[in-house]
């Protein structure tokens, strides 16, 4: 029996997928939701009474929008418009780090970067203390000390502990940079969802595959840097209309009429 168009559940969002014609780009598996919107411009034609007789449609755009459940470093990469620096032993990335260091204990500083050490007092409210600058030998009560991949901090006898910032040469990692002169680009986007039919629940899952043949993220990003519950990073953009084509598709629906693993 053919297939008939009605009523379906979506049960759950399973991911999102970026492409090229010939190349992945980044897929999303902790989008919590996601929403397409279509909407057009509308002229109405009205009588002499101002009776609404006939209303014409056009310029239809579309949006989405979609929250992921964590901050997703692929989505920061893509809406930046440039390819993420990734570090490896051959190629390493010079990062900021920052540790606090009691008094009396050492810190391992391997692959640090020479003369970038800046240290000062740390008080126990949170406040920045006095500084201190490097010794030529062991720490003092005034001076740190840097030997052997090992730093030091100050005998000062009146603080307990010390913020250290310093620049590392890292060998695991990636380096995301967003520019004021630069935006994403178009390409494919694919949701992957799970439904079911509201007429045969038990009827075991079936999958809807969204397709929006060209899709435009926005350059707007919100960084969420707290803890807790709340981790969540939005990625929107704009559906764009391929006027080249015959059909000048916007938004494809599949809906694949087998069973699926959830």
């Amino acid at each position: 029996m053919a297939f008939k168009l009605g009523d379906v559940i979506i049960d759950r969002l399973q991911f999102g997928y970026g492409a090229l014609n010939d190349q992945a780009l980044y897929a999303l598996t902790q989008l919590q939701n996601a929403t397409i919107d279509i909407t057009a411009d509308s002229t109405d034609v009205k009588d002499k009474d101002g009776n609404l007789v006939y209303r014409k449609y056009s310029g239809k755009t579309g949006e989405v929008t979609a929250t992921n459940a964590f901050l997703n470093l692929a989505i920061a990469e893509i809406v930046s418009a440039q390819d993420a620096e990734v570090a490896t032993t051959e190629k390493t990335i010079v990062m900021p780090i920052f540790k606090i260091v009691k008094a009396g204990e050492t810190l391992d500083v391997t692959d640090a970067v020479e003369d970038s050490f800046v240290v000062n007092a740390l008080s126990s409210n949170g406040s920045l203390g006095k500084a201190y600058t490097k010794g030529a030998g062991a720490a003092t009560e005034t001076e740190y000390g840097v030997a052997e991949n090992t730093f030091t901090p100050p005998t000062d006898k009146e603080e307990v502990q010390y913020l250290v910032k310093y620049k590392k040469n890292v060998k695991s990692g990636a380096k995301v940079t967003i520019s004021g002169d630069k935006y994403p680009k178009a390409h494919e986007l694919y949701f992957k969802a799970l439904a079911v039919d509201k007429c045969n629940v038990n009827g075991g899952y079936r999958g809807v595959v969204i397709h929006i043949p060209s899709f435009i993220p926005s350059p707007d990003v919100s960084l969420a840097l707290e803890g807790g519950d709340s981790q969540t990073m939005d990625y929107k953009g704009a559906i764009l209309t391929d006027t080249c084509s015959v059909g000048q598709e916007m938004v494809e629906i599949f809906f694949i009429d087998e069973e699926e693993e959830a």
